[in-house]
C-alpha cells in the first residue's frame, strides 16, 4: 500500500523525512499496516474528477 503526499516546496529534506516517517507511523497504527509513503510536489498529483469511481463494470454487454 502506497501513498502520496503533496508537500511545499520550500520544506527542507531534514523536515520531509520526520513528516514522512511521522505519516508512515501514524498511518501505520491506524490501519495495522506499514505503508510506503512518497512524499511529492504542490501540483504534481492529478487533480480529482469529481465522484471517486472505487468500481468498474468490465462485463461484455452482448
Amino acid at each position: 500500500m502506497s501513498y502520496h503526499v503533496k508537500v511545499l516546496p520550500d520544506s527542507n529534506n531534514i523536515e520531509l523525512e520526520k513528516i514522512r516517517k511521522d505519516i508512515t507511523r501514524q498511518l501505520k497504527d491506524e490501519i495495522l499496516v506499514t505503508p510506503k509513503v512518497k512524499l511529492v510536489k504542490k501540483g504534481s498529483l492529478p487533480q480529482s474528477e469529481g465522484k471517486a469511481v472505487r468500481m468498474k463494470d468490465l462485463r461484455n454487454n452482448k
